[in-house]
């Protein structure tokens, strides 16, 4: 799956211009395998223009609850919306909004409550990998996100190395692949069904680099920031990973 995470970026002309563009450059290909995160105000707009065409549109984030808690999105608002899945655990959240795993591990259950595909990010920061802690740092992320909560068939994780966001310094493809089987390998043991999920790369992926990610056998897609941006582009990283992933 590819999804664009447009985080606070869009409005409302150059949004429609977006999605012409996508609908121009995807319509004799189909849409399988395409999720789109947009700003909250403006889901139901992409969610009209996209409609009817297997397109999956998502929130970026939720709250643990609603009610009393001004400016939050509740789960249930979620869930009414249609929203088809949800980022939990972006390192922007829990750097900006001190989202903590304890956190994450309720958006989680409030999100497999409701139905909602969750995308759970997760990633270490450039300390972590200087001194060789990737795994355990994965490790205790994943666990303490999923452990104890009904766990969902649907569920995504998104490897995103805090240090190549938005850098343009990327890893070794065939080390992220190797993170990616280790990080399917730990969610299958934390998990009495044994859900082995789907693992996107997220971190600095273009349409230059997204071929030496696409090949690698445990890269099973990628969650997508600035160059989700533009469309043209969007849709070069989309078309390179069908031809590589979908034969």
């Amino acid at each position: 799956m590819i999804i664009a995470n447009w985080k606070a970026n869009g409005d409302i002309e150059s949004n429609k211009i977006w999605c012409n563009q996508l609908i121009s450059r995807m319509s004799d290909k189909g849409f399988k395998s395409i999720g789109i995160a947009p700003s909250y105000i403006h889901f139901n707009q992409i969610k009209n223009m996209l409609k009817n065409n297997g397109i999956e549109i998502g929130f970026q984030d939720i709250d643990i609850e609603g009610g009393a808690r001004t400016g939050s999105i509740s789960p249930s608002m979620a869930a009414d919306s249609e929203c088809s899945f949800c980022l939990i655990g972006h390192s922007e959240r829990r750097e900006i909004f001190n989202d903590d795993n304890d956190t994450i591990s309720k958006k989680y259950k409030m999100l497999a409550k409701h139905h909602i595909k969750p995308v759970l990010c997760i990633g270490e920061s450039f300390e972590d990998f200087q001194a060789g802690k990737t795994e355990k740092k994965l490790q205790t992320q994943i666990e303490e996100c999923i452990q104890g909560n009904i766990l969902s068939e649907n569920l995504i994780i998104a490897y995103e190395p805090v240090w190549a966001i938005g850098t343009g310094n990327t890893p070794k493809p065939k080390d992220v692949n190797t993170i990616h089987e280790f990080i399917k390998d730990v969610v299958q043991s934390a998990t009495e069904n044994n859900i082995v999920p789907q693992v996107l790369y997220g971190g600095s992926v273009n349409k230059n680099n997204a071929a030496d990610f696409f090949v690698q056998q445990n890269i099973d897609g990628a969650l997508i920031g600035g160059a989700s941006l533009n469309a043209d582009i969007f849709s070069d990283i989309i078309d390179i990973y069908r031809r590589l992933r979908e034969r």
